[in-house]
Order: structure tokens, then C-alpha cells, then sequence
């Protein structure tokens, strides 16, 4: 991949307390949690993420318009000097997740850089497309893993343990406790290194395929050349060797029928558990051995935890290598059962992050099924998808999440080629 440094727009520490103003990404923030972010502040970052009306504004002009005065009255400033900025997530039981904000060209021709791990869910870029082209400015990072050998890791954790410095700005997570902390690199010799670590490797888009797709759309329309801030995309970079790569599941409800007579044919091991709150389900999948689910029909008592053979699954399955629950549950078991592949896409599937909320949609016959899924380790997801295969939509979560609002880029920011 092509990494650039570039002229960050930052908040004004000596102006305004810059930890207080970050805020989940746009696509986390309902319009009750909006209301709440932009209450805590007058330069709450959701302000100009997911802007509301204001007078005769539209929500996106009204963002433009905000963030020109937030310039103008000195609230943001831009750096003079084109960084890197390692950016670490430190969690409450101490383990730090490192990553490298910077960015990465996305113009037609460097599409071999990136590859997507997942299917998506149908969802329009046209919202945030649109934003782009009237405020020509990269507000949010995504979330990038790159197929280094390491090194990445280790020169984070130098520059993120005082190499590179004072912090710029520590934000504390009220919802999760981590600590978001954002340094700064300018030397070129030390942005060489960082460069020199990641060419030739890929990147996968790990969160924020749909961001990325609105990068590439618009760095297309506008023709813009390699090696402007159009024809890039800010990220976040963190290496596949990540020793605390987190990746959470993404829990099913099924609310199409079930052929349950076509599973009796399925060679798999069941054991009915005697839990049934959701938190309570997901540990006990999480602990079995693997590959392993828990499916809890709408009209039984209890869940079932079931061992899964992944050798019996079609040859064409892809990710075999690492034997994935979600994979086998949607290439196969489902599959088995008459709900076909397209389930995955086309509404038939509801997904949940908290394995409560599939409880409660049992609760009210929302759906005919609730699936529980594991964890996946780092070592899993690079099996799954080296050989380009695209794992089932929601196949992963990367926890924790990134914050927007500690550094942004303006597409007429000064960039320079590490």
C-alpha cells in the first residue's frame, strides 16, 4: 500500500480541552445519542459528523459551515508539518491495541492494496458521499489490518511508550473505560521507516468497507491524481500480528422458516445447555470446542450448543482453513436446512452484537431462530481470508472501536509519501 503523512486538523488544546470533544464513529450514533453528544458541547465532534439542521442549513452544510468557524475562531488548528500519528487504545484490564493513523491511496489502480474481508449488508454510501463533496475534508478514520511481518507493531510500541513524545490528546471512553491516545510523528527519517515496514504489504478493510467505497467513489468522480489527500483515505493501521487484536462475534436471528427435519441428517454433536440469558449462552459458546455454535429455536425451551464438522461441509466453503462457526452456519447449516446463501444480504438475517437483544427477539417471535456465535482469534482471520475468500456479512467485530475527532484531514492538506 502507498502510506502518505499529512497536515492533520486537530483541536486547539490551549483553546479548547480537545479529550472532551471525540466521538463515536457516525455510524454508532442513533439521533437519541446525537442529541446527547451535542448537548455536552458546542464543539462536540458529532456535531460535525452527524450534523444536524440548523436555520435554513441542511445537516451537511451546516457541518461545512461549523467547521469553517471552528478554524476561524482558532478551535481547530491544521499542523504545519505533514505526520504519522500513532494513535494507542488502552482497555481497563491494561492491554493497549496500537495502530497507525496516516493515509492510504484509494484512486482507481491501487485497488490490489485493500481487500475486503466480508460481504456487506447493502447499505448506501450516498449520505456520506454527499458530505464529502461539500466539505472536500476525511472527518473520520477507518479501520485497517495490515499483512505485515510485525514490524509495525514493534514501532508502534516504541513511539507510543515516549519515543515519539508527549501525548497530543487522551480521550477516555465514558461507555468502555479505554483510553484513546493520540501521538504525533514529523521526522521524515522516522516516517521512512514506518513506510518502509509497510510497502508491499495489503491492508484489509476491517471496519469500514463502506467509508472506503465512498473514498474510492469520489477520489474516481473527482479524477483526483495520486499523492493528493483526494485520492487517499485516512486510516487507522494495525498490524495482523497484534497481540491484543480483539475480535468479537456478531450474534444471528433468523427470521425466515427452518427445515428442522433437514438437521437431523447433519453430523453434529448437540448438548442441550441450561442457560438462557443471552451474556450466559455466548460464554458457554465461546468456551467449547471448536467450531461451535448455540441455535435456540423460537419454540423450545432451551438453547443447544452445537459441535460442528467442518469436513462435511460443501468443498466450496470458503475460509476452510480456519473452520469458522459463521461460515459454516451460513455455507452450510443453514444452507442444509433451505435458507440459501442469499439469507445473509437480503433482510432474512438480523444481527446483534449483544447476544440479549437475540434472546428478546425471541421473546417476541421476531424471529424463528437465534444463533450464538464465538470469538475469533487473529491467527483465525488470517486463515479465513489469505486466500481472498469474503467470509458471510457481520463475520467479525473489531473491538474496541475507534473514536473520530482526535485528528481529521482536509483534502487540501499538504501530503507527503513516506
Amino acid at each position: 500500500m502507498k502510506l502518505y503523512a499529512f497536515q492533520g486538523y486537530r483541536y486547539d488544546s490551549a483553546t479548547v480541552d480537545a479529550s472532551l470533544q471525540a466521538a463515536p464513529p457516525f455510524d454508532q450514533i442513533d439521533e437519541s445519542l446525537r442529541d446527547r453528544l451535542h448537548a455536552q458541547s458546542p464543539h462536540q465532534f458529532a456535531r460535525v459528523t452527524k450534523p444536524a439542521g440548523h436555520g435554513d442549513l441542511t445537516p451537511h452544510e451546516h457541518s461545512v459551515a461549523l467547521h469553517r468557524q471552528w478554524i476561524e475562531t482558532g478551535v481547530v488548528v491544521r499542523d504545519e508539518t505533514p505526520s504519522i500519528y500513532p494513535y494507542a487504545i488502552t482497555q481497563p484490564d491494561g492491554s493497549s491495541r496500537l495502530g497507525l493513523c496516516a493515509l492510504v491511496g484509494v484512486e482507481p489502480g491501487r485497488e490490489g492494496d485493500l481487500w475486503p474481508h466480508e460481504q456487506t449488508v447493502a447499505k448506501s454510501i450516498a449520505e456520506r458521499l454527499d458530505l464529502l463533496r461539500l466539505s472536500r475534508i476525511d472527518i473520520e478514520p477507518v479501520f485497517y489490518l495490515a499483512e505485515d511481518d510485525g514490524t509495525l507493531e514493534r514501532l508502534l510500541a516504541e513511539d507510543c511508550n515516549g519515543a515519539a513524545g508527549d501525548a497530543l490528546v487522551s480521550h477516555r471512553d465514558p461507555w468502555t473505560g479505554d483510553i484513546h491516545t493520540l501521538h504525533r510523528i514529523t521526522g521524515p527519517e522516522r516516517i521512512a521507516v514506518y513506510a518502509a515496514a509497510l510497502a508491499g504489504a495489503r491492508a484489509a478493510i476491517a471496519d469500514g468497507h463502506h467509508r472506503t467505497q465512498v473514498a474510492q467513489t469520489y477520489a474516481a468522480e473527482e479524477g483526483a491524481a495520486g499523492g493528493t489527500a483526494a485520492a487517499c483515505k485516512m486510516v487507522v493501521l494495525t498490524s495482523l500480528a497484534s497481540a491484543n487484536l480483539r475480535i468479537d462475534p456478531v450474534h444471528r436471528g433468523v427470521r425466515v422458516p427452518v427445515n428442522r427435519e433437514a438437521m437431523s441428517s447433519l453430523p453434529l454433536r448437540r448438548e442441550t445447555l441450561g442457560e438462557t440469558a443471552g451474556a450466559a449462552i455466548a460464554a458457554r459458546v465461546a468456551a467449547a470446542d471448536q467450531p461451535a455454535l448455540a441455535v435456540w429455536f423460537q419454540a423450545d425451551e432451551a438453547p443447544e450448543l452445537w459441535t460442528l464438522d467442518p469436513d462435511a461441509a460443501p468443498a466450496d466453503t470458503p475460509g476452510r482453513k480456519a473452520n469458522l462457526p459463521a461460515v459454516l452456519l451460513h455455507h452450510h447449516l443453514l444452507k442444509t436446512t433451505g435458507v440459501p446463501i442469499e439469507s445473509a444480504t437480503d433482510g432474512s438475517i438480523a444481527y446483534e452484537a449483544n447476544p440479549d437483544d437475540i434472546v428478546a427477539l425471541l421473546e417476541r417471535a421476531e424471529i424463528t431462530a437465534g444463533v450464538f456465535l464465538p470469538p475469533m482469534t487473529p491467527k483465525q482471520f488470517a486463515l479465513a481470508t489469505e486466500d481472498g475468500d469474503l467470509l458471510p456479512p457481520k463475520s467479525t467485530r473489531f473491538l474496541p472501536k475507534l473514536v473520530s475527532g482526535l485528528v481529521w484531514c482536509g483534502h487540501d492538506a499538504v501530503i507527503v509519501p513516506g
